[in-house]
């Protein structure tokens, strides 16, 4: 009761509320564990990977064409040619029994191992064909060229890939190139997620007035699958203290991380942060964020567990999970490299967009390119409950505290929520 009766009088600024939370809760990377290669695309590699074998581990050609002793192909021109006895062909996946010598070449293919005694690679493109047995070249060869060098793309030993890797589909063909099917990644983070509200209804139910969909756990669940989570579905609790107690101590058991949206404010039926304190300590550490949208949001943690409370209005909720909820998932996902953000580019906005000093706005815009670089047209319905106001936009333009809005004209910097439309 006591949170609610002081209400939001005491905001504290974003970066100030994330340094304080992570002061007292000390978020640690998860323990690792081991899957196969073909499970690891997007997962976040646990530790240093070191190549134990040479890329290639053979000598092999680079280009169609024959192998030969460079020595043997100085002078050659087309007014020079020198005559050269084929000896055989190197065939692809068999190291060749074959030891080149003076005046002779093996016909190889591009990836063939280079057969002992040659050195070079003259393309097809530089010879003619006399006989089955015999050809003319008309460019010499130089050592190596033409030749991919045993360990030339990874050395044994090599570091391929650094501890905490977003792993991308190159990472995954790199990792199958040095022999490795077995990965050791990060455990995905649990997140048990609930959303409170006495009017909410599951989508696909009949809406009667005064009922709203519940948009928030579908939402976030898909927002946490993104940031490289497990969402766990708690489903819907009602404004009821047991209720809300019940579910959270589910999600506190089964998750590493719970997010409740809806209840978190400072109304008479806000019960969740009363819930969550009498649950363990240190209970809510931050609540009232000087945020636009955003500003219910509430940091908190039981017994070591955090526990992010987000705002009921879905804009709200989603810009709370991007600044609150994404850091600490990167945390426990052990990683500094992180995984690909939105882009950022540079716009200039097409009107004004006033703000409140102290208070950090987000606003939602769509960004388009001209003759004259990029625009950003901000969003006219700025509403914290209007989802359509982040499904239409493809950019986010954020507004300090220390500034009073960004004026017509101004150039910023956009983060893209989408790909831009050419």
């Amino acid at each position: 009761m006591k949170v609610r009766m002081k209400g939001f009088a005491e905001q504290t600024r974003v970066d100030d509320a994330l340094k304080k939370y992570l002061k007292e809760v000390n978020i640690k990377s998860l323990q690792p564990e081991k899957i196969q290669i073909l499970e690891a695309l997007g997962r976040i590699l646990a530790e240093d990977v070191k190549a134990e074998i040479d890329v290639p581990h053979f000598d092999r050609s680079a280009v169609d064409g024959y192998a030969v002793k460079s020595s043997d192909t100085f002078g050659a021109s087309t007014t020079n040619p020198i005559i050269i006895d084929v000896i055989g062909v190197a065939e692809m996946g068999r190291v060749p029994a074959i030891n080149v010598r003076k005046l002779q070449a093996v016909r190889v293919a591009t990836g063939a191992p280079l057969p002992r005694g040659a050195d070079s690679v003259v393309m097809f493109e530089y010879t003619e064909k006399i006989s089955e047995e015999k050809i003319e070249l008309y460019r010499p060869g130089t050592p190596g060229r033409n030749v991919s060098k045993r360990g030339e793309d990874i050395k044994k030993g090599e570091k391929v890939l650094k501890k905490g890797t977003f792993l991308q589909p190159q990472d995954i063909g790199i990792l199958a190139a040095i022999g490795i099917v077995y990965i050791p990644v990060v455990r995905k983070p649990k997140v048990a997620i609930l959303s409170t509200g006495n009017e909410l209804i599951e989508p696909g139910k009949k809406i009667s007035i005064g009922r709203t969909v519940d948009t928030n756990r579908f939402a976030l669940s898909a927002a946490v699958k993104n940031a490289g989570g497990d969402p766990l579905d708690l489903g819907i609790a009602k404004d009821e203290v047991e209720k809300i107690k019940s579910k959270l101590s589910k999600g506190l058991a089964l998750a590493d991380l719970v997010l409740v949206s809806g209840g978190t404010s400072v109304g008479e039926r806000d019960f969740v942060p009363e819930v969550v304190n009498s649950l363990g300590k240190p209970g809510i550490i931050v609540h009232g964020i000087s945020m636009r949208p955003g500003k219910p949001t509430a940091l908190a943690a039981v017994n070591g567990k955090p526990i992010i409370l987000l705002p009921g209005y879905p804009v709200a909720a989603m810009m709370a999970f991007n600044t609150f909820v994404d850091p600490i998932m990167v945390r426990m996902l052990g990683t500094s490299l992180g995984r690909i953000r939105g882009q950022v580019i540079r716009a200039r906005m097409t009107r004004r967009v006033p703000s409140s000093p102290g208070i950090r706005d987000f606003a939602r815009v769509v960004v388009k390119k001209t003759d004259m670089g990029y625009i950003a047209d901000p969003i006219r319905t700025r509403g914290a409950g209007i989802i359509s106001s982040i499904v239409k936009a493809n950019g986010l333009v954020v507004i300090p505290e220390e500034m009073e809005g960004v004026e017509e004209g101004d150039e910023v910097e956009v983060t893209l929520l989408r790909p831009l439309e050419e």
